[in-house]
């Protein structure tokens, strides 16, 4: 099964860029799941770890993650594209 999650425009701008637990995915994670234990890395920029508790999420298209989450985080940089809204697919 596939579930599909929303990260709005509303949880860009009110996420905290850098922050595992308060970026704009895991304000997504959190209100999916309906917990505010969620945590979300990029390591080295090749892989992304999703968890909500203590499961690992099984992310589809990981590398449109990964560029999400560039553009989150440096998108006080003029020189990378403002991140927009898309939808997180995980496999379940």
């Amino acid at each position: 099964m596939i579930r599909l999650i929303d990260v709005t425009q509303d949880d860009i701008k009110n996420g905290v860029q850098g922050d595992c637990e308060k970026c704009a995915i895991a304000r997504a994670l959190k209100r999916e799941y309906k917990t505010n234990d969620v945590e979300v890395l990029a390591q080295d920029g090749e892989d992304v770890s999703l968890c909500v508790g203590k499961n690992q999420l099984n992310v589809r298209y990981e590398n449109d993650v990964l560029d999400f989450i560039d553009c989150y985080d440096n998108m006080d940089d003029m020189d990378i594209p403002s991140p927009k809204p898309f939808t997180l697919q995980i496999n379940e």
